[in-house]
């Protein structure tokens, strides 16, 4: 019986051991397995760094041999219908970026990243909290700016502005010279106006979520709104004719021509422009540039107000096959060296606490702001899409319109109604 026993218990330690190794082998199958995230974002986002000058997929592969990443570009002005239609038959890819203005959109069909490694070190990702979810982690913040050519400063005794007045000023003794337009515009191109139409109501007193705050106030568009106040302020500025004869007539890339041939003293843009500049213009011409951050404030006394925008926002979609390895993926981008290389790149503010971005004319025109109060730009809630999408509501467009000529109070008064019928047919 003993002997029994004992040949019995053999038997057992050897079945077991072979379960045992069997696990380890298909433990070590899982590990190997092969699998492809696909990785989807838009022009001006660093594409050519991450596809070409230092190759993203490559890096990754180091880390996680077993995972290729397939990238893909789409141009800037069809990626949001594009996301759109992919969205529509769950065909999104398994990382892609949401833009602020679109986070409220997709969150049904977004990954919340709460508890991810990347959320936690991402310094921006709880201010874009919705509904106490973080679905979208931003790649990085910028700030918007008005480049400058210090030459043509300095021949008509220029001086950087820190009030509205002074801007306003400024442009005007530029145009009065009679030989540089004073700030190249395309508005050809709509989007351009967005330093401006876009920006400039989260710049003034109560700007702060302004586009959830409109969803429930009653005539936004009155004296004494954000809306009102900064589009007045903008009014006033166009009907100065700053943009030249015809800048309905030319799109961006005249735009960029007319401030690179130095025939524009000023342009209006975010830091990501300075990548253009760089590629465009030779090291002695790039010496000549200057950025100033566009006041609205009306007086000297009152805060300096300057916006951070987080415009791109990477997300996981709830129906990835790959979500899991999309998650790891994220939390090494955001903690990796790549990323710090990546900020240097593109010269913008990380995201991430304790990375530092490349030292430069930007941060030392942040730091000269007096009185300073930052500004986070938000896309609006749900409610607030529902009105936008209900009337198109297009701040670019509505730049557009305003450069063309508007009679601004009827302007407004059209907004308050279309915005009151809005608000009553989508309760």
């Amino acid at each position: 019986m003993k002997r029994y026993l004992k040949v019995l218990g053999v038997g057992t330690m050897l079945f077991m051991a072979a379960c045992g190794d069997g696990e380890k082998k298909e433990v070590a199958k899982v590990e190997d397995k092969k699998i492809e995230l696909t990785f989807v974002t838009y022009s001006g986002t660093g594409e050519e760094y991450m596809m070409d000058t230092n190759s993203l997929a490559e890096a990754y592969q180091k880390i996680a041999p077993n995972v290729t990443i397939k990238m893909e570009k789409i141009p800037a002005t069809e990626y949001d219908n594009t996301m759109k239609i992919r969205n529509s038959a769950q065909k999104l890819p398994d990382i892609f970026p949401v833009r602020v203005v679109t986070m409220e959109s997709f969150k049904s069909v977004l990954l919340p990243l709460n508890e991810t490694e990347a959320a936690k070190v991402n310094k921006f990702a709880k201010d874009f909290e919705i509904d106490g979810n973080i679905y979208g982690l931003p790649m990085y913040g910028f700030n918007e700016f008005v480049y400058y050519r210090k030459s043509v400063f300095n021949e008509l005794e220029l001086e950087i502005p820190t009030t509205w007045g002074e801007f306003v000023a400024l442009s005007t003794k530029i145009k009065d010279n009679g030989s540089y337009i004073p700030m190249a515009l395309g508005a050809k191109d709509s989007w351009t106006t967005y330093p401006f139409n876009e920006f400039m109501p989260f710049l003034v007193p109560g700007g702060n979520d302004i586009l959830s705050k409109m969803a429930v106030e009653k005539d936004p568009f009155s004296p004494g709104k954000p809306f009102y106040v900064a589009y007045d302020m903008l009014d006033k500025y166009y009907n100065t004719k700053p943009f030249g004869e015809d800048p309905l007539g030319y799109g961006w890339d005249q735009e960029k021509s007319m401030f690179a041939s130095k025939k524009a003293a000023m342009l209006a843009s975010g830091q990501w422009f300075y990548m253009d500049l760089e590629k465009d213009m030779p090291k002695e011409t790039l010496e000549d540039i200057g950025v100033f951050v566009l006041p609205a404030r009306e007086t000297k006394e009152d805060p300096f107000r300057y916006l951070v925008s987080a415009e791109v926002f990477l997300s996981i979609p709830k129906y990835s096959k790959n979500a899991d390895e999309a998650k790891k993926f994220l939390d090494w981008f955001f903690t990796s060296d790549y990323y710090k290389e990546y900020v240097t790149y593109m010269n913008v503010l990380p995201a991430v606490e304790g990375v530092k971005g490349r030292e430069s004319m930007f941060n030392v025109a942040i730091a000269n702001i007096p009185n300073p109060e930052v500004v986070l730009q938000k896309g609006g809630d749900e409610k607030f899409r529902k009105i936008a999408n209900y009337i198109s509501f297009d701040v670019k467009r509505m730049g557009q319109e305003m450069i063309q000529g508007v009679n601004f109070t009827e302007y407004m008064n059209e907004f308050n109604k279309r915005w009151t019928e809005a608000q009553e047919n989508t309760k």
